[in-house]
Protein backbone atom coordinates (compact mmCIF):
# COMPACT_ATOMS: atom_id res chain seq x y z
CA UNK A 1 0.00 0.00 0.00
CA UNK A 2 1.72 3.70 -0.67
CA UNK A 3 1.92 6.06 1.57
CA UNK A 4 0.45 8.30 -0.58
CA UNK A 5 -2.77 7.20 -0.69
CA UNK A 6 -6.06 9.04 -1.76
CA UNK A 7 -9.78 9.00 -0.77
CA UNK A 8 -12.72 7.40 -2.61
CA UNK A 9 -13.30 11.07 -4.17
CA UNK A 10 -9.37 10.90 -6.26
CA UNK A 11 -7.67 13.53 -3.91
CA UNK A 12 -5.26 13.41 -1.76
CA UNK A 13 -5.13 14.12 1.70
CA UNK A 14 -4.44 17.22 3.19
CA UNK A 15 -5.05 18.92 0.17
CA UNK A 16 -8.10 21.33 -0.46
CA UNK A 17 -10.96 20.53 -2.86
CA UNK A 18 -12.20 23.14 -5.65
CA UNK A 19 -15.45 23.03 -6.96
CA UNK A 20 -15.57 22.99 -10.59
CA UNK A 21 -17.82 25.42 -12.40
CA UNK A 22 -20.46 24.00 -14.16
CA UNK A 23 -20.70 24.70 -18.06
CA UNK A 24 -22.98 27.19 -19.20
CA UNK A 25 -25.26 26.07 -21.95
CA UNK A 26 -25.06 27.17 -25.34
CA UNK A 27 -27.46 30.31 -26.04
CA UNK A 28 -30.22 29.48 -27.92
CA UNK A 29 -30.77 31.30 -31.11
CA UNK A 30 -33.85 33.00 -32.21
CA UNK A 31 -36.06 30.68 -34.70
CA UNK A 32 -35.09 31.54 -37.94
CA UNK A 33 -38.13 33.16 -39.90
CA UNK A 34 -38.55 32.58 -43.37
CA UNK A 35 -38.07 36.12 -45.20
CA UNK A 36 -41.35 37.36 -45.99
CA UNK A 37 -42.78 37.33 -49.61
CA UNK A 38 -43.75 40.05 -51.78
CA UNK A 39 -43.13 43.56 -51.78
CA UNK A 40 -40.81 44.84 -49.04
CA UNK A 41 -42.76 47.43 -46.63
CA UNK A 42 -41.48 50.55 -48.11
CA UNK A 43 -43.48 49.01 -51.69
CA UNK A 44 -46.49 47.96 -49.95
CA UNK A 45 -47.59 51.35 -48.24
CA UNK A 46 -48.42 52.73 -52.20
CA UNK A 47 -50.15 49.50 -52.71
CA UNK A 48 -51.90 49.30 -49.81
CA UNK A 49 -53.36 53.09 -50.23
CA UNK A 50 -54.56 52.23 -53.55
CA UNK A 51 -56.13 49.37 -52.46
CA UNK A 52 -58.39 51.80 -50.00
CA UNK A 53 -58.60 54.84 -52.68
CA UNK A 54 -60.22 51.77 -55.16
CA UNK A 55 -62.66 50.92 -52.09
CA UNK A 56 -63.91 54.45 -51.81
CA UNK A 57 -64.41 55.18 -55.19
CA UNK A 58 -66.53 51.79 -55.49
CA UNK A 59 -68.48 53.17 -52.34
CA UNK A 60 -68.95 56.43 -53.68
CA UNK A 61 -70.12 54.85 -56.96
CA UNK A 62 -72.77 53.36 -55.10
CA UNK A 63 -73.90 56.00 -53.07
CA UNK A 64 -74.22 58.05 -55.88
CA UNK A 65 -76.15 55.46 -58.10
CA UNK A 66 -78.46 54.95 -55.01
CA UNK A 67 -78.90 58.70 -54.96
CA UNK A 68 -79.61 58.61 -58.46
CA UNK A 69 -81.97 55.64 -58.45
CA UNK A 70 -83.88 57.54 -55.80
CA UNK A 71 -84.52 61.29 -57.41
CA UNK A 72 -85.33 59.14 -60.50
CA UNK A 73 -88.31 56.99 -58.39
CA UNK A 74 -89.50 60.40 -57.35
CA UNK A 75 -89.33 62.60 -60.78
CA UNK A 76 -90.11 60.08 -63.13
CA UNK A 77 -94.33 59.88 -61.93
CA UNK A 78 -93.86 63.90 -62.05
CA UNK A 79 -92.23 64.12 -65.61
CA UNK A 80 -94.98 61.87 -66.94
CA UNK A 81 -98.01 63.83 -65.15
CA UNK A 82 -96.54 66.90 -66.33
CA UNK A 83 -96.03 65.60 -70.05
CA UNK A 84 -100.10 64.55 -70.07
CA UNK A 85 -101.23 67.81 -69.25
CA UNK A 86 -98.64 70.10 -70.76
CA UNK A 87 -97.53 68.51 -74.10
CA UNK A 88 -99.85 65.38 -74.85
CA UNK A 89 -103.25 66.10 -76.55
CA UNK A 90 -105.00 63.58 -73.76
CA UNK A 91 -106.31 66.62 -71.94
CA UNK A 92 -106.39 68.82 -74.73
CA UNK A 93 -109.18 71.72 -75.06
CA UNK A 94 -112.01 69.99 -76.76
CA UNK A 95 -114.87 72.72 -76.26
CA UNK A 96 -115.22 76.88 -75.24
CA UNK A 97 -118.17 77.47 -73.04
CA UNK A 98 -119.47 81.29 -73.18
CA UNK A 99 -121.66 82.55 -70.82
CA UNK A 100 -122.92 86.37 -70.53
CA UNK A 101 -123.00 87.51 -73.65
CA UNK A 102 -125.67 89.55 -75.28
CA UNK A 103 -124.52 91.67 -77.66
CA UNK A 104 -121.28 89.27 -78.36
CA UNK A 105 -121.77 86.18 -80.06
CA UNK A 106 -119.86 82.93 -78.83
CA UNK A 107 -117.89 82.95 -82.02
CA UNK A 108 -116.59 86.42 -81.37
CA UNK A 109 -115.58 85.55 -78.24
CA UNK A 110 -113.64 82.52 -79.19
CA UNK A 111 -112.39 84.29 -81.88
CA UNK A 112 -111.08 87.11 -79.53
CA UNK A 113 -109.43 84.52 -77.13
CA UNK A 114 -107.29 82.73 -79.50
CA UNK A 115 -107.33 79.23 -78.67
CA UNK A 116 -105.84 77.10 -80.86
CA UNK A 117 -107.08 73.37 -81.78
CA UNK A 118 -105.47 70.45 -79.58
CA UNK A 119 -104.03 73.00 -77.26
CA UNK A 120 -103.18 71.27 -73.88
CA UNK A 121 -105.14 72.47 -70.95
CA UNK A 122 -102.74 73.41 -68.49
CA UNK A 123 -101.34 75.13 -71.17
CA UNK A 124 -103.76 78.44 -71.38
CA UNK A 125 -102.95 81.10 -70.46
CA UNK A 126 -105.88 82.71 -68.61
CA UNK A 127 -104.45 85.94 -68.10
CA UNK A 128 -103.71 86.57 -71.23
CA UNK A 129 -106.81 84.96 -72.81
CA UNK A 130 -108.62 87.46 -70.03
CA UNK A 131 -106.78 90.01 -71.81
CA UNK A 132 -107.56 89.40 -75.18
CA UNK A 133 -111.55 89.10 -74.49
CA UNK A 134 -111.46 92.51 -72.79
CA UNK A 135 -110.44 94.21 -75.39
CA UNK A 136 -113.92 94.00 -77.08
CA UNK A 137 -115.66 96.96 -76.54
CA UNK A 138 -118.67 95.46 -75.01
CA UNK A 139 -116.76 93.33 -72.03
CA UNK A 140 -116.77 95.32 -68.90
CA UNK A 141 -115.02 92.17 -66.97
CA UNK A 142 -113.97 88.70 -67.78
CA UNK A 143 -113.30 85.82 -66.03
CA UNK A 144 -111.67 82.53 -68.02
CA UNK A 145 -111.69 79.42 -65.82
CA UNK A 146 -110.34 75.61 -66.78
CA UNK A 147 -112.97 72.90 -66.48
CA UNK A 148 -111.36 69.15 -66.92
CA UNK A 149 -110.73 67.25 -68.60
CA UNK A 150 -110.93 69.78 -71.88
CA UNK A 151 -113.14 72.32 -71.32
CA UNK A 152 -112.43 76.14 -71.07
CA UNK A 153 -114.99 78.51 -69.61
CA UNK A 154 -115.36 82.36 -70.14
CA UNK A 155 -117.67 83.76 -67.99
CA UNK A 156 -118.38 87.48 -69.32
CA UNK A 157 -119.62 90.64 -67.99
CA UNK A 158 -121.30 92.98 -70.98
CA UNK A 159 -121.13 96.52 -70.66
CA UNK A 160 -124.57 98.39 -69.35
CA UNK A 161 -125.24 101.59 -71.51
CA UNK A 162 -126.42 104.36 -69.47
CA UNK A 163 -126.95 107.10 -72.05
CA UNK A 164 -126.77 107.47 -75.94
CA UNK A 165 -124.29 110.48 -77.24
CA UNK A 166 -125.90 111.60 -80.74
CA UNK A 167 -123.56 111.18 -83.88
CA UNK A 168 -123.41 111.62 -87.65
CA UNK A 169 -122.89 107.79 -87.44
CA UNK A 170 -125.77 107.18 -84.69
CA UNK A 171 -126.06 107.35 -81.36
CA UNK A 172 -123.09 106.16 -79.55
CA UNK A 173 -124.06 104.08 -76.23
CA UNK A 174 -122.25 104.50 -72.83
CA UNK A 175 -121.84 102.69 -69.98
CA UNK A 176 -120.96 104.75 -66.69
CA UNK A 177 -117.75 104.67 -66.95
CA UNK A 178 -117.96 106.75 -70.24
CA UNK A 179 -116.95 104.00 -72.63
CA UNK A 180 -118.62 103.93 -75.84
CA UNK A 181 -118.47 100.25 -76.69
CA UNK A 182 -121.70 99.86 -79.23
CA UNK A 183 -123.76 102.02 -81.84
CA UNK A 184 -127.55 102.13 -82.12
CA UNK A 185 -129.76 104.00 -84.83
CA UNK A 186 -131.80 105.96 -82.40
CA UNK A 187 -131.82 106.79 -79.02
CA UNK A 188 -132.91 103.23 -76.90
CA UNK A 189 -135.63 103.88 -74.61
CA UNK A 190 -134.34 104.01 -71.14
CA UNK A 191 -131.40 105.94 -71.52
CA UNK A 192 -130.36 109.57 -71.10
CA UNK A 193 -129.05 111.68 -73.89
CA UNK A 194 -125.53 113.27 -73.27
CA UNK A 195 -124.34 115.83 -74.82
CA UNK A 196 -120.55 116.69 -74.56
CA UNK A 197 -117.95 117.93 -76.76
CA UNK A 198 -115.26 114.95 -76.72
CA UNK A 199 -117.25 112.06 -75.15
CA UNK A 200 -115.29 109.37 -73.50
CA UNK A 201 -113.92 107.55 -70.81
CA UNK A 202 -111.02 110.13 -70.55
CA UNK A 203 -112.87 113.03 -70.81
CA UNK A 204 -113.30 114.98 -67.68
CA UNK A 205 -116.87 116.75 -68.55
CA UNK A 206 -118.23 112.98 -69.22
CA UNK A 207 -117.11 111.98 -66.27
CA UNK A 208 -118.99 114.79 -64.29
CA UNK A 209 -122.15 114.52 -66.15
CA UNK A 210 -122.45 110.73 -65.70
CA UNK A 211 -121.42 111.39 -61.95
CA UNK A 212 -124.69 113.77 -61.36
CA UNK A 213 -126.80 111.71 -63.24
CA UNK A 214 -126.26 108.56 -61.65
CA UNK A 215 -126.07 110.16 -58.16
CA UNK A 216 -129.77 111.65 -58.90
CA UNK A 217 -132.02 110.63 -56.73
CA UNK A 218 -134.58 108.09 -58.62
CA UNK A 219 -137.74 110.19 -58.99
CA UNK A 220 -135.58 113.17 -60.08
CA UNK A 221 -134.05 110.89 -62.39
CA UNK A 222 -136.23 109.25 -64.06
CA UNK A 223 -137.42 112.41 -65.09
CA UNK A 224 -134.36 113.87 -66.55
CA UNK A 225 -134.34 113.42 -70.25
CA UNK A 226 -130.90 115.14 -71.18
CA UNK A 227 -127.24 115.61 -69.34
CA UNK A 228 -125.19 118.27 -70.99
CA UNK A 229 -121.74 119.48 -69.96
CA UNK A 230 -119.32 122.02 -71.29
CA UNK A 231 -117.09 121.43 -68.85
CA UNK A 232 -116.65 119.55 -65.45
CA UNK A 233 -118.34 122.15 -63.44
CA UNK A 234 -120.72 122.94 -65.68
CA UNK A 235 -123.35 120.41 -66.08
CA UNK A 236 -126.92 120.82 -66.95
CA UNK A 237 -130.37 119.03 -66.90
CA UNK A 238 -132.90 118.94 -68.95
CA UNK A 239 -136.32 117.50 -67.74
CA UNK A 240 -139.27 116.20 -69.02
CA UNK A 241 -141.77 119.11 -68.49
CA UNK A 242 -139.06 121.44 -70.68
CA UNK A 243 -137.40 123.47 -67.50
CA UNK A 244 -133.70 123.35 -67.32
CA UNK A 245 -131.23 122.63 -63.77
CA UNK A 246 -128.49 124.29 -63.80
CA UNK A 247 -126.45 122.19 -61.42
CA UNK A 248 -123.27 122.93 -61.67
CA UNK A 249 -120.04 120.76 -60.52
CA UNK A 250 -120.78 117.35 -59.13
CA UNK A 251 -121.64 117.30 -55.36
CA UNK A 252 -124.01 118.06 -52.30
CA UNK A 253 -126.49 116.00 -54.71
CA UNK A 254 -129.14 115.74 -51.94
CA UNK A 255 -129.24 119.46 -50.86
CA UNK A 256 -128.91 120.32 -54.74
CA UNK A 257 -132.08 117.82 -55.71
CA UNK A 258 -134.12 118.64 -52.64
CA UNK A 259 -133.90 122.48 -53.90
CA UNK A 260 -135.28 121.66 -57.28
CA UNK A 261 -138.26 119.62 -55.87
CA UNK A 262 -139.16 122.76 -53.76
CA UNK A 263 -138.82 125.28 -57.32
CA UNK A 264 -140.18 123.19 -59.50
CA UNK A 265 -143.53 123.73 -57.40
CA UNK A 266 -143.12 127.24 -58.82
CA UNK A 267 -143.38 129.17 -61.76
CA UNK A 268 -140.36 129.36 -64.00
CA UNK A 269 -138.01 127.74 -66.71
CA UNK A 270 -134.75 127.60 -65.30
CA UNK A 271 -133.65 126.34 -61.88
CA UNK A 272 -130.39 127.32 -61.15
CA UNK A 273 -128.60 125.32 -57.72
CA UNK A 274 -125.21 125.55 -58.99
CA UNK A 275 -124.20 128.40 -55.81
CA UNK A 276 -123.57 126.31 -52.76
CA UNK A 277 -126.78 127.57 -50.17
CA UNK A 278 -128.40 129.45 -53.03
CA UNK A 279 -131.35 128.34 -55.71
CA UNK A 280 -132.74 130.52 -58.03
CA UNK A 281 -135.78 130.09 -60.35
CA UNK A 282 -136.35 132.45 -63.99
Amino acid sequence: MSDTSQDRSGRRPGTTSRRRPAPRPAPRSAPAHPAPSGPAPAAAAPLRLAVRLKAQRRARRRRVARRVGQVLIAVLPLAGIAWVLMLSNWLAVDSVEVTGTARLTVAEVTAAAGIPEQTPLARVDLGGLEAAVGRLAPVARVEASRSWPGTLRVQVTERTPVAGVPGPGGVALVDVEGVAFATASELPAGLVRLEVDSPGSDDAATGAALMVYRDLPAELRADVRTVRADSASSVQLLLGDGRQVVWGPSGRTATKAAAVAALRKLPGTVIDVSAPGLAVRR
